[in-house]
């Protein structure tokens, strides 16, 4: 393998690491977003809350 060859391996593993990053950065924005919303509806007077409903169609408890 060249010089040239590792620069090249190199620059490749580093713009995959930063894919990488990105995509975990926007997965921790969308778990952040989620439990905000659940602290947000946990908040909630229970006369408040809209009443869960499963995949199934049966209400959630």
């Amino acid at each position: 393998m060249t010089d040239i060859d590792l620069i090249v391996a190199l620059q490749k593993q580093t713009a995959a690491l930063d894919r990488q990053t990105a995509a975990m950065h926007e997965l921790a924005e969308s778990n952040r977003a989620v439990v905000d919303m659940l602290i947000a509806e946990e908040s909630k007077q229970d006369d408040e809350r809209e009443m869960g409903v499963l995949l199934d169609g049966t209400p959630a408890r």
